[in-house]
Protein backbone atom coordinates (compact mmCIF):
# COMPACT_ATOMS: atom_id res chain seq x y z
CA UNK A 1 0.00 0.00 0.00
CA UNK A 2 1.09 3.24 -0.63
CA UNK A 3 2.96 5.11 2.81
CA UNK A 4 1.43 8.35 1.74
CA UNK A 5 -1.81 7.31 1.67
CA UNK A 6 -2.96 7.34 5.18
CA UNK A 7 -0.98 10.49 6.04
CA UNK A 8 -2.92 12.38 3.14
CA UNK A 9 -6.02 10.95 4.48
CA UNK A 10 -5.59 12.02 7.95
CA UNK A 11 -4.39 15.73 6.57
CA UNK A 12 -7.76 15.84 5.08
CA UNK A 13 -9.91 14.84 7.92
CA UNK A 14 -7.97 17.06 9.90
CA UNK A 15 -8.52 19.98 7.44
CA UNK A 16 -12.91 19.20 7.35
CA UNK A 17 -13.01 19.62 11.10
CA UNK A 18 -15.01 22.96 10.32
CA UNK A 19 -17.13 20.73 8.94
CA UNK A 20 -18.81 19.78 12.44
CA UNK A 21 -19.55 23.04 13.02
CA UNK A 22 -23.12 25.43 12.64
CA UNK A 23 -24.83 25.79 9.97
CA UNK A 24 -23.56 27.24 6.72
CA UNK A 25 -24.28 30.27 3.73
CA UNK A 26 -23.46 30.34 0.19
CA UNK A 27 -25.80 27.11 -0.73
CA UNK A 28 -24.45 27.54 -4.17
CA UNK A 29 -21.48 25.61 -3.42
CA UNK A 30 -23.09 22.61 -2.84
CA UNK A 31 -24.99 22.72 -5.93
CA UNK A 32 -23.33 19.41 -8.08
CA UNK A 33 -21.38 21.66 -10.92
CA UNK A 34 -22.00 19.99 -14.51
CA UNK A 35 -24.86 18.76 -16.34
CA UNK A 36 -22.60 15.74 -16.45
CA UNK A 37 -22.35 15.49 -12.77
CA UNK A 38 -25.68 16.45 -12.26
CA UNK A 39 -27.16 13.92 -14.29
CA UNK A 40 -25.79 11.36 -12.40
CA UNK A 41 -27.06 12.63 -8.89
CA UNK A 42 -23.99 14.16 -8.00
CA UNK A 43 -21.93 10.86 -7.74
CA UNK A 44 -19.20 12.39 -9.63
CA UNK A 45 -15.80 12.90 -6.73
CA UNK A 46 -13.96 9.90 -8.38
CA UNK A 47 -15.34 10.62 -11.66
CA UNK A 48 -14.17 14.03 -12.30
CA UNK A 49 -11.16 14.26 -14.15
CA UNK A 50 -9.21 16.90 -16.37
CA UNK A 51 -10.79 20.37 -15.92
CA UNK A 52 -14.16 19.11 -15.06
CA UNK A 53 -12.08 18.05 -11.58
CA UNK A 54 -12.25 22.20 -10.88
CA UNK A 55 -15.23 21.93 -9.31
CA UNK A 56 -14.94 18.72 -7.41
CA UNK A 57 -11.54 17.55 -6.38
CA UNK A 58 -8.48 19.20 -7.09
CA UNK A 59 -6.27 16.29 -7.34
CA UNK A 60 -8.11 15.34 -10.85
CA UNK A 61 -6.46 18.18 -12.52
CA UNK A 62 -3.76 15.93 -13.06
CA UNK A 63 -5.55 14.75 -15.58
CA UNK A 64 -5.49 17.88 -17.71
CA UNK A 65 -4.48 17.37 -21.24
CA UNK A 66 -3.67 20.25 -23.54
CA UNK A 67 -5.55 23.39 -22.91
CA UNK A 68 -9.12 22.68 -21.73
CA UNK A 69 -12.86 24.46 -21.54
CA UNK A 70 -16.22 23.89 -19.44
CA UNK A 71 -19.32 26.58 -19.39
CA UNK A 72 -21.84 25.43 -17.62
CA UNK A 73 -25.70 27.36 -17.75
CA UNK A 74 -28.35 25.97 -15.16
CA UNK A 75 -32.16 27.20 -15.64
CA UNK A 76 -33.78 27.63 -12.18
CA UNK A 77 -37.22 28.33 -10.92
CA UNK A 78 -37.98 32.51 -10.25
CA UNK A 79 -35.78 33.51 -12.59
CA UNK A 80 -32.95 31.94 -11.14
CA UNK A 81 -29.24 31.53 -12.75
CA UNK A 82 -26.19 29.42 -12.19
CA UNK A 83 -22.95 29.53 -14.54
CA UNK A 84 -19.97 28.00 -14.03
CA UNK A 85 -16.81 28.30 -16.32
CA UNK A 86 -13.03 27.24 -15.87
CA UNK A 87 -10.21 26.94 -17.62
CA UNK A 88 -7.46 24.42 -17.34
CA UNK A 89 -3.80 23.58 -18.43
CA UNK A 90 -0.82 21.94 -17.82
CA UNK A 91 1.99 24.11 -15.67
CA UNK A 92 4.69 23.24 -12.68
CA UNK A 93 4.18 19.50 -13.82
CA UNK A 94 1.09 19.08 -12.90
CA UNK A 95 -3.02 20.90 -14.11
CA UNK A 96 -4.11 24.12 -13.08
CA UNK A 97 -7.09 25.41 -13.28
CA UNK A 98 -8.78 28.95 -13.02
CA UNK A 99 -12.40 29.20 -12.81
CA UNK A 100 -15.63 31.03 -11.75
CA UNK A 101 -19.14 30.15 -10.18
CA UNK A 102 -22.26 32.70 -9.80
CA UNK A 103 -25.69 32.41 -8.86
CA UNK A 104 -28.09 35.28 -9.67
CA UNK A 105 -31.41 36.78 -9.90
CA UNK A 106 -32.82 38.64 -12.97
CA UNK A 107 -34.02 42.03 -11.40
CA UNK A 108 -36.69 41.81 -8.32
CA UNK A 109 -39.21 44.45 -7.90
CA UNK A 110 -38.75 46.61 -4.64
CA UNK A 111 -42.07 47.98 -3.25
CA UNK A 112 -42.64 50.37 -0.13
CA UNK A 113 -44.76 49.82 2.70
CA UNK A 114 -47.80 51.02 0.76
CA UNK A 115 -47.26 48.77 -2.58
CA UNK A 116 -45.64 51.04 -4.59
CA UNK A 117 -43.05 50.28 -6.86
CA UNK A 118 -39.92 51.99 -6.15
CA UNK A 119 -37.21 50.80 -8.14
CA UNK A 120 -35.61 46.91 -8.65
CA UNK A 121 -33.05 45.16 -6.87
CA UNK A 122 -30.91 41.85 -7.64
CA UNK A 123 -28.85 39.40 -5.88
CA UNK A 124 -25.82 37.58 -6.56
CA UNK A 125 -23.38 34.65 -5.17
CA UNK A 126 -19.70 34.86 -7.19
CA UNK A 127 -16.97 32.72 -6.67
CA UNK A 128 -13.32 32.62 -8.33
CA UNK A 129 -11.16 30.03 -7.48
CA UNK A 130 -7.71 28.89 -8.71
CA UNK A 131 -6.42 24.84 -8.52
CA UNK A 132 -3.48 22.80 -8.36
CA UNK A 133 -3.49 18.96 -8.84
CA UNK A 134 -0.17 16.92 -9.84
CA UNK A 135 0.53 13.35 -9.39
CA UNK A 136 2.13 11.87 -5.98
CA UNK A 137 3.22 8.44 -7.19
CA UNK A 138 1.74 5.72 -9.88
CA UNK A 139 -1.70 5.55 -8.38
CA UNK A 140 -2.21 8.47 -6.23
CA UNK A 141 -2.79 12.11 -7.01
CA UNK A 142 -3.03 15.47 -4.82
CA UNK A 143 -4.19 18.90 -5.61
CA UNK A 144 -5.45 22.24 -3.26
CA UNK A 145 -7.43 24.96 -4.02
CA UNK A 146 -7.89 28.73 -3.29
CA UNK A 147 -11.30 30.88 -3.50
CA UNK A 148 -12.58 34.04 -3.16
CA UNK A 149 -16.64 34.66 -2.24
CA UNK A 150 -18.53 37.08 -2.26
CA UNK A 151 -22.76 37.37 -1.84
CA UNK A 152 -24.84 40.81 -2.65
CA UNK A 153 -28.18 41.13 -1.84
CA UNK A 154 -29.52 44.61 -3.40
CA UNK A 155 -26.73 46.97 -1.86
CA UNK A 156 -25.51 44.62 0.95
CA UNK A 157 -22.21 42.80 0.25
CA UNK A 158 -20.31 40.14 2.47
CA UNK A 159 -16.96 38.52 1.05
CA UNK A 160 -14.46 36.06 2.53
CA UNK A 161 -11.67 33.34 1.40
CA UNK A 162 -11.24 29.65 1.63
CA UNK A 163 -9.28 26.55 0.49
CA UNK A 164 -9.72 22.91 -0.47
CA UNK A 165 -7.35 19.96 -0.70
CA UNK A 166 -8.06 16.53 -1.68
CA UNK A 167 -6.48 13.50 -3.22
CA UNK A 168 -6.86 10.16 -5.54
CA UNK A 169 -6.21 6.94 -5.56
CA UNK A 170 -6.89 3.88 -7.64
CA UNK A 171 -5.77 0.71 -6.02
CA UNK A 172 -4.03 -1.61 -7.84
CA UNK A 173 -5.51 -4.94 -7.02
CA UNK A 174 -8.68 -3.13 -8.08
CA UNK A 175 -8.50 -2.87 -11.75
CA UNK A 176 -11.02 -0.08 -12.74
CA UNK A 177 -11.62 1.43 -9.62
CA UNK A 178 -10.89 4.81 -8.25
CA UNK A 179 -11.46 6.91 -4.93
CA UNK A 180 -11.19 10.10 -4.48
CA UNK A 181 -11.83 12.74 -1.06
CA UNK A 182 -11.56 16.31 -0.73
CA UNK A 183 -11.99 18.73 2.45
CA UNK A 184 -13.67 21.48 0.82
CA UNK A 185 -14.35 25.38 1.78
CA UNK A 186 -12.77 25.79 4.64
CA UNK A 187 -12.09 29.47 5.72
CA UNK A 188 -13.62 32.17 7.65
CA UNK A 189 -17.24 33.39 7.90
CA UNK A 190 -18.11 36.49 6.08
CA UNK A 191 -20.29 39.26 7.75
CA UNK A 192 -23.03 41.99 6.22
CA UNK A 193 -22.47 45.21 7.92
CA UNK A 194 -25.32 46.90 8.90
CA UNK A 195 -25.82 50.81 9.90
CA UNK A 196 -22.01 50.17 10.75
CA UNK A 197 -22.62 46.92 12.71
CA UNK A 198 -21.36 43.43 12.09
CA UNK A 199 -24.28 41.45 11.60
CA UNK A 200 -24.85 37.91 12.34
CA UNK A 201 -21.65 35.25 10.45
CA UNK A 202 -21.85 33.27 7.28
CA UNK A 203 -20.13 30.93 7.09
CA UNK A 204 -18.55 29.09 4.25
CA UNK A 205 -20.07 25.13 3.94
CA UNK A 206 -17.02 23.67 4.80
CA UNK A 207 -17.38 20.20 3.57
CA UNK A 208 -15.87 16.21 3.97
CA UNK A 209 -16.20 14.85 0.42
CA UNK A 210 -15.86 11.40 -0.84
CA UNK A 211 -16.66 8.92 -3.83
CA UNK A 212 -15.81 5.99 -5.34
CA UNK A 213 -16.37 5.12 -9.01
CA UNK A 214 -15.70 1.61 -11.38
CA UNK A 215 -15.27 2.32 -15.12
CA UNK A 216 -16.13 -1.12 -16.80
CA UNK A 217 -15.83 -1.41 -20.66
CA UNK A 218 -17.84 -4.25 -22.62
CA UNK A 219 -18.35 -5.49 -25.65
CA UNK A 220 -19.65 -3.15 -28.51
CA UNK A 221 -18.21 -0.30 -27.85
CA UNK A 222 -19.93 0.19 -24.23
CA UNK A 223 -18.71 1.18 -20.80
CA UNK A 224 -20.65 1.18 -18.07
CA UNK A 225 -19.27 3.80 -14.70
CA UNK A 226 -21.29 3.52 -11.53
CA UNK A 227 -20.10 5.92 -8.93
CA UNK A 228 -21.08 6.25 -5.38
CA UNK A 229 -20.80 9.72 -3.27
CA UNK A 230 -20.70 10.95 0.43
CA UNK A 231 -20.85 14.65 1.53
CA UNK A 232 -20.81 15.76 5.00
CA UNK A 233 -21.13 19.84 5.40
CA UNK A 234 -21.09 22.25 8.12
CA UNK A 235 -24.04 21.79 10.15
CA UNK A 236 -26.82 20.05 7.00
CA UNK A 237 -27.60 16.26 7.33
CA UNK A 238 -24.89 14.25 5.05
CA UNK A 239 -26.01 13.45 1.25
CA UNK A 240 -25.43 10.29 -0.24
CA UNK A 241 -25.50 10.25 -3.99
CA UNK A 242 -25.90 7.25 -6.50
CA UNK A 243 -25.49 7.22 -9.86
CA UNK A 244 -24.26 5.81 -13.23
CA UNK A 245 -23.24 6.13 -17.16
CA UNK A 246 -23.54 4.30 -19.60
CA UNK A 247 -21.32 5.36 -22.30
CA UNK A 248 -20.84 4.34 -26.27
CA UNK A 249 -17.89 4.82 -28.71
CA UNK A 250 -20.68 6.27 -31.17
CA UNK A 251 -19.89 9.31 -28.16
CA UNK A 252 -23.89 9.32 -26.47
CA UNK A 253 -24.29 8.82 -23.10
CA UNK A 254 -26.93 8.26 -21.25
CA UNK A 255 -27.09 9.09 -16.95
CA UNK A 256 -28.98 8.73 -13.90
CA UNK A 257 -29.02 9.44 -10.62
CA UNK A 258 -30.52 9.89 -7.45
CA UNK A 259 -29.73 11.71 -3.93
CA UNK A 260 -30.76 10.90 -0.18
CA UNK A 261 -30.50 13.74 2.17
CA UNK A 262 -30.79 16.58 -0.27
CA UNK A 263 -33.82 19.06 0.77
CA UNK A 264 -34.22 20.22 -2.93
CA UNK A 265 -33.54 17.11 -5.05
CA UNK A 266 -33.41 13.39 -5.03
CA UNK A 267 -33.73 11.96 -8.75
CA UNK A 268 -31.63 13.36 -11.92
CA UNK A 269 -31.54 11.89 -15.52
CA UNK A 270 -29.45 13.52 -18.64
CA UNK A 271 -27.56 12.74 -21.77
CA UNK A 272 -24.24 13.81 -23.41
CA UNK A 273 -22.43 13.48 -26.71
CA UNK A 274 -18.92 13.78 -27.53
CA UNK A 275 -17.13 14.33 -30.88
CA UNK A 276 -13.87 14.29 -31.30
CA UNK A 277 -12.38 17.09 -28.40
CA UNK A 278 -15.92 17.94 -28.05
CA UNK A 279 -19.08 17.00 -25.21
CA UNK A 280 -22.03 18.71 -24.80
CA UNK A 281 -24.18 17.75 -21.70
CA UNK A 282 -28.13 18.15 -20.29
CA UNK A 283 -29.48 17.05 -16.94
CA UNK A 284 -32.76 17.39 -15.93
CA UNK A 285 -33.59 17.74 -12.43
CA UNK A 286 -37.04 17.83 -10.77
CA UNK A 287 -37.59 19.70 -7.56
CA UNK A 288 -38.92 17.99 -4.57
CA UNK A 289 -40.17 21.34 -3.13
CA UNK A 290 -43.13 21.73 -6.12
CA UNK A 291 -41.47 24.09 -7.99
CA UNK A 292 -40.46 24.01 -11.65
CA UNK A 293 -38.12 21.73 -13.18
CA UNK A 294 -34.40 22.87 -13.40
CA UNK A 295 -32.37 22.26 -16.81
CA UNK A 296 -28.56 21.95 -16.65
CA UNK A 297 -26.42 22.23 -20.02
CA UNK A 298 -22.74 22.29 -20.01
CA UNK A 299 -20.15 22.24 -23.04
CA UNK A 300 -16.24 21.02 -22.86
CA UNK A 301 -13.25 21.74 -24.91
CA UNK A 302 -10.29 20.37 -25.22
CA UNK A 303 -7.06 21.91 -27.94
Amino acid sequence: MNRSLPAALALLVLFAAPALAAPPGFAFLEVPAGARASAMGGAFMAVADGVDAAFWNPAGLEGVQGLQLSATHYEYFANLRHEQFALAGRMFGGGIAGSVRAMYTEPIEERDALGNLVGTFGAHDLEFQLGYGRRLSERTTFGFAAQMVRERIASESAMTWGVSAGMGWEPARLKDLKLSVAAQHAGPAAHYEFDGQQGAPVELPAALHGGIAWHKAFGGGFALTPALDVRATRGRPAVVALGGELDSESGLALRAGVRQGDDIANVSAGAGWRYHAYRVDYAWVPSKLDLEDTHRFSFSAQF
